[in-house]
């Protein structure tokens, strides 16, 4: 496989090399990112000097994230299913998505409700009006939190390569749109029996202004089975 030939050639790299090659990978995705923002809501697309930092301390910690999950797999910890099984794709997006989110609303409620913790998470909070940068405005406690759910997730079970690439994309699509001020989901959306059950700009929305509600990332289903939805 042409995935797997490249993770065993970049394990020929030194962790130096590495922290800078998967450096210059998460900035690509924040450029791309803003440009996807810009697109939408040009004049919602602007970065304050004081979340500049923070931005950058986010991007220093996906890094880490991402070094630490290559490394690893390099030693065999991460074990990844490289077969084209279209099944296997299929069925291991669908796992890795619910079983994330729900780890991620849980650790996204204790965010609010632990008393050292809570005032870690009201960085993200500053951004009552959201924008694109609002994803990144992170404490860095809090990014390596959610980096660990993703890395013992992948751990404990074998996901199938395109399934965490598929993941991967999902997860920062969902994370653009959920930040943006303008809601990029129809009307049908929020009434449809299926689709209600997906979470929308607004729903993230809401929780900014209302913080003891909508902790759910992908789904609404958690907060309505914990009645935290508005």
């Amino acid at each position: 496989m042409i995935f797997e030939s490249w993770l065993q050639q970049l394990s020929q790299f030194n962790l130096l090399s590495l922290f800078f090659f998967f450096l210059i990978e998460n900035f690509i995705l924040i450029i791309f990112s803003v440009i996807l923002a810009k697109i939408i809501e040009y004049d919602n697309t602007k970065l304050n000097n004081r979340d500049r930092k923070w931005v950058l301390s986010t991007l220093i910690c996906n890094t880490f994230i991402t070094l630490l999950g290559f490394e690893l797999y390099d030693f065999g910890v991460i074990k990844i299913d490289f077969s084209p099984s279209f099944f296997s794709i299929i069925t291991d997006t669908l796992l890795l998505i619910v079983v994330m989110d729900f780890f991620m609303f849980c650790f996204h409620f204790l965010a609010h409700y632990l008393k050292w913790f809570s005032p870690i998470h009201q960085l993200h909070h500053t951004h009552v009006e959201t924008s694109v940068y609002s994803l990144y405005v992170l404490h860095p406690v809090e990014t390596l939190g959610f980096g660990i759910i993703w890395l013992l997730s992948i751990t404990v079970l074998d996901f199938n390569y395109l399934s965490i690439i598929i993941y991967l994309i999902l997860n920062l699509m969902y994370g653009i749109f959920g930040h943006l001020k303008k809601d990029l989901f129809p009307d049908f959306w929020y009434k449809n029996y299926v689709t209600k059950w997906i979470s929308t700009t607004k729903f993230h929305s809401d929780h900014h202004k209302n913080e003891s509600h909508n902790f759910g990332f992908y789904f609404t289903i958690w907060d309505k089975i914990f009645k935290t939805i508005i």
